[in-house]
């Protein structure tokens, strides 16, 4: 049987439909990248729980037993007993020098919370997917550090907001850069303490030294000095921390805060070896930026390695 009644074509699409889709084509891409935006900026709102316990550091100090001498972390033992953490991640969303200043009434109240809050973070996100991660670097250009996002005090941030909008722009102490632990083998390693207001000052110049003291950030050979590339890619901030006139070289920095003598770390570079191959400028030495080590600080890789035949 053949089919010989007329074919009927479908409606052209009408003009409010047509306009629809041209806001939808252009307006929703729009939407989306200024959410996105505001997503690693830390723009977006979040609700503020209240409190059902008064704000303390005591829980996440318990929380850092779980951090060994040298610097590695126990990421399995911390997950097992991780109440602690996600407890003090959570009062987060309600305490913060933004949502009760009346708590954090001082500059180092409010440097102290924002340093403590983001190693808090990182160590959540890194137990969340331990033991699959084994670095915070991934092909999605730092997802780690901005793809997810906590609420903190009436906003939701990133670790990258944390960072760049509030402890950078907020504080500008270069030593921040050598204190902030990132979750990587190679950068600022975690203290076994908390940051606290009244010490913050000299825990500050400690993280300084324990990163400046360390060969694989600091590293004298011949007439070149190996620096970590934090001292490239953060060299204005270190140079802005200097006297007028010490300005010329990130060195100055560095020998402020190298040792003076080789009691605790046998064959370390001294305060006297960079001023006798670089001159007393400072001016005279070659710099070579080493990259960071981005693989974890886990105690547990650390101890298969070393009972490995």
């Amino acid at each position: 049987m053949v089919y010989t009644g007329s074919v009927v074509e479908p409606p052209a699409p009408s003009r409010r439909r047509r306009y629809l889709l041209v806001v939808v084509a252009f307006v929703l891409p729009a939407v989306l990248a200024v959410g996105g935006v505001l997503h690693v900026h830390g723009l977006l709102p979040a609700f503020v729980p209240s409190g059902d316990a008064p704000f303390s550091y005591n829980g996440y100090s318990r929380v850092l037993r779980h951090v060994k001498p040298d610097g590695d972390v126990d990421f399995s033992a911390m997950g097992r007993a991780r109440q602690e953490l996600d407890t003090f991640v959570r009062a987060l969303a309600t305490f913060s020098p933004r949502s009760r200043p009346d708590l954090f009434p001082k500059p180092e109240d409010a440097l102290a919370y924002w340093l403590n809050a983001y190693h808090a973070l990182v160590l959540q996100a890194v137990v969340d997917d331990y033991p699959y991660l084994e670095s915070v670097a991934d092909p999605w250009l730092g997802r780690f550090f901005w793809g997810r996002s906590w609420p903190v005090g009436g906003q939701r941030l990133t670790l990258w907001a944390l960072e760049h909008r509030i402890l950078q722009k907020e504080f500008a102490d270069p030593r921040i850069h050598l204190a902030l632990f990132q979750g990587t083998r190679g950068g600022p390693l975690l203290d076994g303490a908390p940051f606290e207001p009244a010490f913050i000052d000299s825990q500050l110049n400690d993280a300084a030294r324990r990163f400046i003291g360390d060969r694989r950030h600091v590293r004298l050979e011949g007439n070149t000095v190996h620096l970590a590339r934090v001292f490239e890619s953060r060299r204005e901030d270190f140079l802005a921390a200097l006297p007028a006139g010490r300005r010329d070289t990130v060195l100055q920095f560095v020998w402020a805060f190298l040792p003076d003598t080789c009691t605790d770390r046998y064959g370390c570079d001294t305060r006297s070896d960079l001023d006798r191959v670089c001159g007393p400028k400072l001016d005279k030495c070659q710099l070579a930026f080493t990259p960071e080590d981005m693989t974890l600080p886990d105690a547990a890789a650390r101890d298969a390695r070393a009972g490995a035949p």
